[in-house]
């Protein structure tokens, strides 16, 4: 058999030759499926040689949650860049810098603006060391964890240089419509634009959930270029290029201040097609001595200036308020006369929520301002009151549920802790029923399934609740209108195959509160892909579980009580069968331990460390100190630590139970003296 390192090292460079051609190149040659299944492979090895696991490795990209952030002072000042709004500010721009130089500034470098959150990622011999954001330009907060979990951004790159390398972490615009179509089925708020998104998701304590939102980073420059030795900015650029990270996909060398008018121009009447949110171009001296002798004001560097685009908004009229029904709520959607905005025509915008409407004072009738938020979603910006009538309606919350008829219930802000939210409290209520239907289906991707079937079979008397789907005929679908037996037919296989999904997927499929696809896999692991353990949990079993708040944890206790949910969850006991053995193996191996944290002391037959890093190859995760959230306390056989009494005695105060490395072994089923090699 081939040595396992030399499995490991080859397996390694390949799935990062296929990450670098997805992400960072966008020319795949294989299918998610095949890269997915190279993944397992070297996860495989990785598991049964923990030896050989490196921090470069693409296994490696997720870490633990953290409970802060700790700053630190950029090696180089990140400053801000002066804005310009005219071709005439850039020609000032240039003119002031050739008086100050006395010579010619061009050729300059003209690149796009991304409009997200700036980072600093140190890399030192080859390896990602460290990221962090820009925050005031002088410190940052070390956002490593975060950092690492971009697939678009290099665990290990070739050079060995000592450097710091800039650039804008963003959301792709697919990613936020993919995130936003999964909240709306959930009944919650969407994002608002790709910006925001990016900043509240790099400044979580939880890499997981920033895995979850699939950030993506482009690289403009090495904070230490010309220490390093480079001439200038363009041959940096193509020097990152060459070390596999992902550039401005468009960036030109201009020779004038027509070349810098003609790019910019270009670029205005392509932004609507990227993938990805711009504010404007940069243009930057592309001499990196010249750079150093223009020096920089005390906020910004006086070698580079930002033109940047008026926002796409447009002025329409608004005609009516729609209140659609969501799974948990009716969110309103504003119905406008069409007008023409980032090269589509809009005729419906966003309103958020009722709070929004009352602070902005819009009403029916008004001249709206309506802006395309990250350039995707049409939203109201603000009323224009000067111009009113005196016409103009108020808009309030319907009385009635416009499906059922029955009264609608406004709960406040305070309550709910977020915004005040409308509600149809009638469970039996046909368009709540047919978007917890929509949800389940999606989260466990029964295909030909779609919200029109949904709406018929309801309207037919033929399902009238979630668990009504799961036991559907061939027959009861092909008695439908327009719906043929062999249509039936698969559907009803889909829905079959869908009991065999990981109980991750049902968990989040359930629709309960607070509980996404994150959290969902999160309590999976937990119970050991149990559905009895799982629907039997109390709340003091559920806040043990990492990222598991008492608020979460309650809102799946009180799912469980709810007597509705009863006749749901007595259905899915017998129709949800899960994974194959094979599969389940493949699941409770990598995550065995997922969701459990430990804490270890104490002289054992292994090393501390190794015992540590068994925990981890198996999902666990290791603390320093015990408290209420500790899952074990391993004290060594062979006692030896200082700390054990005292750890031993906050764990019985916390009631956590006491182990020793020949019970985790057990828990594993594995025998110390193999566990290098099964890890």
């Amino acid at each position: 058999m081939e040595n396992p390192a030399t499995l490991i090292t080859a397996l390694r460079d390949k799935i990062r030759r296929h990450e670098r051609l997805y992400y960072v190149e966008s020319n795949p040659e294989i299918s998610d499926g095949e890269f997915d299944r190279l993944l397992e492979q070297l996860q495989s090895l990785e598991k049964a040689h923990p030896e050989l696991i490196t921090p470069d490795s693409p296994t490696q990209r997720i870490g633990e949650a953290l409970t802060s952030f700790n700053s630190i002072k950029h090696r180089v000042p990140m400053l801000s860049i002066e804005n310009s709004y005219s071709e005439s500010d850039i020609s000032e721009w240039v003119v002031r810098l050739e008086k100050l130089l006395n010579r010619s500034i061009f050729p300059v470098v003209a690149e796009l603006k991304i409009d997200g959150v700036s980072g600093s990622f140190n890399y030192c011999d080859g390896l990602l060391v460290s990221g962090a954001t820009r925050g005031n330009g002088i410190e940052g907060d070390l956002v490593t964890e975060n950092i690492r979990t971009i697939k678009s951004l290099p665990l290990k790159i070739k050079t060995t240089f000592d450097i710091d390398v800039r650039g804008e972490i963003y959301t792709p615009r697919s990613r936020l419509e993919e995130l936003n179509r999964i909240r709306i089925n959930d009944g919650e708020e969407p994002f608002k634009n790709c910006r925001n998104l990016t900043s509240g998701t790099i400044k979580s304590l939880d890499p997981s959930v920033v895995a979850q939102r699939g950030l993506q980073v482009m690289v403009y420059g090495i904070a230490q270029a010309r220490e390093l030795g480079f001439k200038s900015h363009s041959e940096t650029l193509s020097f990152l290029a060459e070390q596999g990270f992902k550039l401005n996909h468009a960036w030109a060398l201009c020779q004038n201040i027509s070349e810098i008018a003609s790019f910019i121009d270009d670029i205005s009447k392509k932004r609507a097609n990227f993938d990805f949110d711009i504010d404007g171009v940069v243009i930057k001296i592309d001499n990196l001595t010249l750079q150093e002798e223009s020096g920089t004001t005390s906020k910004a560097p006086r070698w580079a200036i930002a033109y940047k685009y008026p926002q796409e908004r447009a002025v329409s009229k608004l005609l009516n308020v729609e209140w659609q029904i969501g799974r948990s709520q009716l969110t309103p959607v504003a119905h406008l006369e069409p007008v023409e905005l980032g090269g589509t025509t809009v005729s419906r915008a966003s309103l958020h929520n009722l709070d929004q409407i009352k602070e902005k004072d819009i009403r029916i009738g008004d001249q709206v301002l309506v802006e395309k938020a990250g350039y995707i979603i049409p939203y109201i910006v603000e009323a224009l009151p000067a111009q009113r009538s005196g016409n103009e309606i108020p808009i309030e919350p319907p009385t009635h549920c416009p499906a059922c008829n029955e009264r609608i219930v406004v709960v406040s802000a305070a309550d709910e802790e977020t915004a005040t939210v409308v509600r149809c409290k009638n469970p039996f209520c046909h368009g709540v029923i047919a978007r917890r239907i929509t949800h389940f289906i999606t989260q466990l991707e029964i295909e030909n399934f779609g919200p029109q079937l949904i709406d018929r079979l309801i309207e037919n008397g033929v399902v009238s609740s979630v668990e009504g789907i799961l036991t559907l005929e061939v027959g009861q679908l092909a008695n439908l209108e327009r719906m043929g037996e062999k249509s039936a037919t698969k559907i009803i296989a889909g829905i079959k195959a869908a009991s065999q999904k990981p109980l991750g997927r049902l968990i989040s499929a359930l629709g309960i509160a607070n509980v996404g696809t994150v959290v969902s896999d999160k309590i999976a692991a937990w119970f050991n892909h149990s559905f009895s353990a799982f629907i039997t949990a109390n709340l003091t079993e559920l806040i043990k579980i990492e990222g598991i708040k008492e608020k979460v944890a309650q809102s799946i206790v009180d799912f469980f009580a709810n007597p509705l949910n009863i006749p749901l969850i007595e259905t899915l006991k017998t129709w949800w069968v899960g994974p194959t053995k094979e599969e389940l193996g493949k699941l409770r191996a990598g995550n065995q331990l997922d969701g459990k944290a430990f804490v270890v002391t104490g002289e054992a037959v292994l090393p501390r460390r190794q015992i540590e890093d068994l925990i981890k190859s198996y999902g666990g995760t290791v603390k320093s100190s015990v408290s209420a959230k500790t899952s074990y306390l391993l004290i060594g056989s062979q006692e030896g630590d200082n700390f054990v009494s005292t750890k031993k005695n906050k764990a019985e105060q916390h009631k956590v139970p006491v182990i020793n490395e020949h019970e985790l072994f057990d828990i594993l089923g594995l025998k110390i003296e193999n566990t290098k090699n099964q890890g």
